[in-house]
This record gives C-alpha cells, structure tokens and sequence, in this order.
C-alpha cells in the first residue's frame, strides 16, 4: 500500500476514535439508557383495567448509569420522582445484563415505594446506550483499519531474548 494512502487511513482512523471519544463522553452522563413503562401492582394482583382507565396506573422512567427520573401512576395522579444510580463499570455488558437478569428498573420503580408496587411492563434501550455501544463498534473497526493499512501494532512484534552469562552479572 503507498506510503500517502496509508497515512490517509490512520487520519481517518484518528479522526473516528476522536469523534467516538466525544460521543461516549456525551452519552455517559445523560439519563437516556433505559426507557422502561411500569404498570401499579396492587396487593397481590395487576390492575384490571383497559383503554383510558389503565393509563391512570401506569408510569413511565428513563434512567441511565448515574441519574434518571420518572412519573409513577397509582390511580392516584402523576408522582415524578428522581434517583441516582451507581455503576462499578462502565462496561456495556454488564449495565445490560444488571437490567434485564436484575430487574433494574423494577427495583427502581419500588425504591422507597411503600404501598405499592410496580411492575415492568416493557424497557428498551435508548439514545445513549446505542450510541456509546457504536462507539465500541468503531473503536473495534478502527484498530482492523489500522491493521489493513499494514500498521505494525508495537505488541504484535516478538522480542527476541538473548541468553546472557547470568554469573557475570552477578558479580557487578
């Protein structure tokens, strides 16, 4: 490959992770991750209601790793409330799997709730998520880019190990 289409790849590669830096540094800290419906549970049972009469006990939240808010719906009027989240990791998988094996959002929804409690109708994952998840996707294609354009990763290169006389250098 010539010299000047190889250095035009690793611009373009420099300029993807530039932008993909931005893009997770914006994505992180806004609340768009999750958006999650949650339907009133009373007593033992769900509401038994349809059309106009079940928006009454429904609420929706949307949260991301550090913050969210919500409105939750119990017959009772619209309750907005706000919580933090703490993440150990910021690692994709495991937000993901704390969400869907944890049920996150329900504990979020029943987080000091005391007369009722709510369950997850459906969540889905939004603005932020996605975008901090191409962001990874881009990162991992850049390093292929780099890879093709015929870049030597230092790492990839094997050091050779000279056996040397281990009794003089002791001595010194």
């Amino acid at each position: 490959m010539p010299n000047q289409q190889k250095k035009v790849i690793f611009c373009m590669a420099g300029v993807l992770s530039f932008l993909c830096a931005l893009g997770v540094v914006t994505a992180v800290g806004t609340p768009l991750w999750i958006k999650a419906t949650i339907l009133c549970k009373t007593g033992a049972l769900l509401v038994n209601a349809s059309g106009e009469e079940l928006s009454k006990f429904m609420g929706e939240m949307q949260y991301g790793l550090f913050h969210g808010e919500g409105i939750r719906q119990c017959g009772l009027g619209a309750r907005p409330f706000r919580f933090s989240c703490s993440c150990g990791c910021l690692v994709m998988i495991l937000f993901a799997s704390e969400v869907k094996i944890h049920h996150l959002s329900e504990k979020i929804a029943n987080f000091k709730e005391g007369t009722y409690a709510y369950k997850t109708q459906n969540e889905n994952y939004t603005t932020s998520f996605w975008v901090v998840f191409i962001c990874f996707f881009v990162h991992f294609l850049n390093g292929l880019l780099i890879r093709l354009a015929g870049f030597q990763f230092p790492f990839a290169k094997s050091k050779d190990t000279e056996t040397t006389n281990v009794a003089a250098d002791l001595m010194y």
